[in-house]
């Protein structure tokens, strides 16, 4: 199936750095969550991103990373690998209202299903804009933090 991906990284004060979005095909929308944590986790190492914190809307993803299971077991590896590379950084359930911002970035992707490029962002798209400024003013601050340990 197609789908589209996408994420942003911030400062700790909520600045934007840099978002991106890619379509691409999954099997399920299972392997499309990991695939967009896959591809944020290679841009962060790629832009050498240090004391990372990552959240995502879908709580499975965090049970697949942090539990030993074998459903999508390739990129599941890969993911862990990268965090391991990244130094463990913290993955966080955040609701989907606080991570809206990545899926606007998606849903760009879906304009451009013939191509498999990442497209990056080094300043927030004029499509993004409104939610960036709501999350940066803590209009949908709502994570949830859940304690993990990454297996080996």
């Amino acid at each position: 199936m197609a789908v589209d991906l996408g994420g942003i990284f911030r400062n700790s004060n909520g600045d934007w750095i840099v978002g991106f979005h890619k379509a691409g095909h999954a099997i399920s929308p299972m392997h499309a969550e990991l695939m967009a944590l896959q591809e944020g986790l290679k841009i962060a190492r790629e832009m050498n991103f240090q004391k990372l914190e990552i959240e995502t809307d879908c709580a499975e993803i965090i049970k697949l990373i942090y539990e030993d299971n074998y459903y999508l077991s390739n990129i599941v590896h890969e993911c862990r690998l990268l965090m391991h590379q990244l130094n463990l950084p913290p993955l966080r359930l955040n609701f989907i209202e606080g991570n809206e911002v990545a899926h606007v970035l998606a849903k760009e992707a879906v304009k451009n299903l013939s191509s498999t490029k990442c497209f990056y962002h080094a300043r927030p798209p004029f499509f993004v804009e409104s939610e960036v400024n709501k999350n940066k003013h803590g209009i949908c601050n709502s994570t949830k933090f859940i304690p993990t340990t990454v297996w080996d």
